[in-house]
């Protein structure tokens, strides 16, 4: 501080502490950027620990929610047959695919819960499906159009 007390009053003369203060004045700017960006980057370090032990902490059942998502496929199609154990539809492409129906399938037709009596020919119909290992699909859930 000696030293710095020493230039001020030594350079008053001179006309070169306007200098000094520019300079003072500009590495005081820097100082505060560097901290605000300091601090935006221990705020963004501390939500991803937040969010890495939420994702820890979230629920068996959520987690069983996730997985059957990801195994599962929409198959869009239009009826042929209906039976108490399966549903036959073609898609787009022409193609005929049987999917099995279980006490766990839900159904909805036109947005409201229905059973699969109420599926009918020629319905317009989004099924939501599982593969099984042995290639065959298991509806999860029958939305009538």
């Amino acid at each position: 501080m000696w030293v710095v007390t020493k230039y001020i009053r030594h350079n008053c003369l001179m006309g070169q502490i306007d200098i000094f203060k520019e300079g003072k004045l500009k590495m005081t700017k820097v100082l505060r950027a560097l901290g605000a960006a300091m601090l935006c980057l221990g705020l963004l370090s501390s939500a991803n620990i937040l969010m890495a032990k939420q994702d820890q902490t979230m629920p068996a059942k959520d987690m069983k929610k996730k997985e059957q998502k990801a195994d599962t496929t929409t198959i869009n199609g239009t009826v042929t047959t209906v039976t108490d154990s399966a549903v036959t539809i073609v898609d787009s492409q022409k193609a005929e695919l049987t999917v099995s129906v279980t006490s766990e399938t839900k159904v909805t037709k036109a947005g409201k819960d229905a059973t699969l009596a109420d599926v009918k020919g020629n319905d317009v119909v989004a099924i939501e499906a599982k593969k099984g290992e042995d290639g065959t699909w298991t509806a999860l859930r029958i939305s009538v159009t």
